[in-house]
């Protein structure tokens, strides 16, 4: 199957917005949407009494950010596209560390249909990050990853040049 990593255009926002979906489905345990609204999706933490409720419908904010990359300096959204649809995406970010002045690139989100994995298609949006991080002046490149998502850790893990070397801690209000 062949495909072309490239830049997200508004014609395929809508197809990534399923594709979102999709990965959303597949890692993340959401907790009762009427627990803090509609269209509220909060992942499920047990450690976790109360999250702030966003009156937003995440599916919006999904929909301004993806419209966002597509002229933002500071974001991007790449697809993997075979001509008739999308196998997969990634989302990066930038931003720069103060103290020495460096951009740092950040994957925020990588997702390949589940039947198309295996096939390079990952491997071919994490390049095409780095070089549209490179092309943006970044020096440094990270991706969080859950450590619960067994997938997503044994496919980073497997790149041979990036190291796993921090421990994120999140807080909640």
């Amino acid at each position: 199957m062949p495909y072309e990593v490239r830049l997200i255009t508004e014609q395929d926002i809508e197809e990534v917005l399923v594709l979102w979906g999709l990965n959303a489905g597949e890692h993340v345990p959401l907790l009762s949407y009427d627990r803090w609204g509609p269209g509220v999706a909060v992942p499920a933490r047990p450690e976790v009494t109360e999250v702030e409720a966003f009156t937003r419908d995440p599916l919006d904010g999904t929909r301004d950010l993806l419209r966002a990359a597509l002229t933002d300096e500071l974001s991007f959204c790449l697809v993997a596209d075979t001509g008739h649809e999308l196998e997969g995406f990634l989302t990066g970010e930038l931003h720069t560390q103060s103290v020495n002045d460096f951009r740092i690139g950040s994957v925020r989100e990588l997702y390949v249909r589940q039947e198309s994995r295996r096939r390079g298609i990952g491997s071919a949006l994490v390049a095409g990050a780095i070089a549209e991080f490179r092309r943006r002046r970044a020096r440094m490149f990270r991706a969080e990853v859950n450590p619960d998502w067994k997938d997503g850790m044994a496919f980073w893990r497997a790149r041979s040049a990036w190291l796993q070397d921090a421990v994120v801690f999140n807080h909640y209000e």
